[in-house]
């Protein structure tokens, strides 16, 4: 009799071990489908928007003394020019490139001893006060105009951001983008 109780016994252990396995297995695995769609027909940026310097004040760092603080906003456009007729709405994707991974702002990427510290820089949507992280996409304007006319003028902003207690020094951040279409 005691035979059969340990026999029963490690056959239900080894359900159980099953069992947990597979549940451990089903949580510990995923999947992420890419979909999307490449087109010859874009717009072009107009000339000088291409690879634009904008200047953020100096912001005395009292102002951006703890995580999550911004101050100093700046507004800018990219005008967009030359869209074909099927194209109807416009934005920019900002890439990831020079993310910080925490805040998915553009790091400062000043060096040295004169380099402020614990800073992004935080872009911001047509409104001027929502955040847009990087790898994400702004509010699409709608195209108008014909022929090389035909585009539309894209408004962001960026303002620093801080990251923890910041120090006072230089301020050098990228955000990159692509014109994307509806």
């Amino acid at each position: 009799m005691n035979k059969q109780v340990i026999h029963i016994s490690a056959a239900a252990l080894l359900a159980t071990a099953v069992g947990f396995a597979s549940i451990a297995n089903a949580a510990s695995q995923g999947q992420v489908t890419f979909n999307g769609e490449l087109t010859n027909d874009t717009c072009a940026i107009k000339a000088g928007d291409d690879n634009k310097v904008i200047t953020l004040g100096k912001i005395p760092t009292n102002a951006l003394t703890a995580s999550g603080r911004t101050a100093g906003s700046q507004m800018f456009t990219i005008g967009v020019d030359n869209c074909p007729t099927g194209t109807t709405t416009v934005t920019a994707h900002w890439e990831t490139t020079n993310m910080n991974p925490d805040t998915g702002n553009a790091r400062n990427q000043a060096t040295g001893t004169g380099a402020a510290t614990n800073v992004d820089v935080q872009l911001l949507d047509r409104d001027g006060t929502t955040p847009l992280r990087l790898g994400s996409r702004g509010v699409a304007v709608a195209v108008s105009g014909t022929g090389t006319t035909r585009g539309a003028t894209l408004n962001y902003g960026g303002q620093y951001y801080a990251t923890g207690a910041t120090t006072a020094g230089t301020v050098t951040a990228v955000a990159r983008f692509t014109l994307a279409y509806n």
